[in-house]
């Protein structure tokens, strides 16, 4: 399979406001939000060195911290497809996730965090942030 960056980190937030306000500090500007404003999509606007981190407001007693890791594939299907030969186990088949405008798929690694192939197919459904 073909990884061509890191797509993405997704972090469980105590605070959300906090949160987007830290990593704008850190250069990461609101690109977009769903979920009734509790998840927020952070960019630093350079589409050739992109740097994205997605933010998710704590639910109940949900832990805080890395949610996923996402690595972006050249084929989320054929890395499914590679991945399942080599005996990985995914936590569900290929789908097209239409909120982000990513095909995406989720596996564990050995220590049960949670990696995801991630391909961009078109523009999600998110709100722009503003």
């Amino acid at each position: 399979m073909k990884m061509i960056r890191l797509e993405h980190i997704d972090i469980v937030c105590a605070d959300l406001a906090k949160s987007v306000e830290f990593y704008r500090k850190l250069g990461l500007a609101p690109e977009g939000t769903i979920d009734d404003g509790t998840t927020v999509f952070m960019f630093n606007g350079d589409d050739d060195s992109p740097v994205r981190v997605e933010l998710h407001q704590q639910v109940d007693d949900q832990k805080t911290g890395i949610d996923h890791i996402a690595l972006e594939v050249a084929d989320t299907d054929d890395a499914y497809a590679e991945g399942k030969f080599l005996g990985i186990d995914f936590l569900f088949e290929p789908l097209q996730n239409m909120q982000s405008g990513r095909r995406i798929v989720n596996m564990l690694d050995p220590d049960g965090v949670q990696v995801q192939f991630a391909k961009s197919t078109r523009r999600g459904e998110y709100k722009d942030w503003g």
